[in-house]
């Protein structure tokens, strides 16, 4: 279950000396507080939905809302929030997923990067998972490379959906019989997404 929603949290208070109370009349015992008010999923705050406040009387304790301030009150209040800045933590959903969606890019560049590091120098025992039909995904394990061509053996079995395909990487699932394919037939492969994951 997602638990969502929006919170307040306390982000400065200070004492008014100039303004009297209308409650009780007593002067200098105004304190004007000011709070952020954040979306949260899971209670992590994620992007901040501005500020609030409220005043209270220290002698009396009675508060106000901002609709309840008079007119001294309500110029003391806004520049107190003028100068007051959401913390950078309101955001801190944000920045998680920035940092999660950089991690990703950067970890799909060196993804990528490794396997054209794979395709133009294939190795004994490099698995490829390739599609050899519609939702039909298979392996295709290499014995040897030389240097026009790579030898290899298929996988007798597919999988109907990419997931789950690394359960048929065994070594009894694969023919005794090798195959021999052009390097240059194997970037293709590669190049037009046939070939769709390489493990080293």
């Amino acid at each position: 279950m997602v638990i969502y929603g929006w919170r307040a949290s306390h982000i400065k208070s200070e004492g008014n000396t100039q303004v009297t109370c209308p409650h009780c009349g007593e002067k200098g015992q105004l304190v004007n507080s000011v709070f952020g008010r954040y979306v949260h999923i899971f209670w992590i705050p994620v992007f901040s939905i501005g500020k609030t406040g409220a005043a209270q009387c220290m002698h009396c304790q009675k508060a106000f809302k901002t609709k309840e301030m008079n007119d001294d009150m309500k110029r003391a209040y806004k520049t107190m929030k003028s100068d007051t800045k959401v913390p950078f933590w309101h955001f801190s959903g944000l920045i998680l997923i920035g940092l999660l969606i950089a991690f990703i890019s950067y970890s799909g560049k060196v993804k990528a990067q490794n396997e054209q590091g794979y395709i133009e120098q294939p190795q004994a025992g490099d698995v490829y998972e390739y599609q050899n039909g519609p939702k039909r995904y298979s392996t295709l394990k290499v014995v040897e490379a030389t240097e026009d061509s790579v030898y290899f053996l298929y996988n007798n079995y597919d999988y109907s959906q990419k997931s789950g395909i690394e359960e048929i990487d065994l070594d009894s699932c694969y023919t005794e019989d090798v195959y021999m394919m052009s390097r240059d037939e194997l970037k293709t492969m590669y190049n037009d997404g046939t070939i769709y994951n390489i493990n080293r």
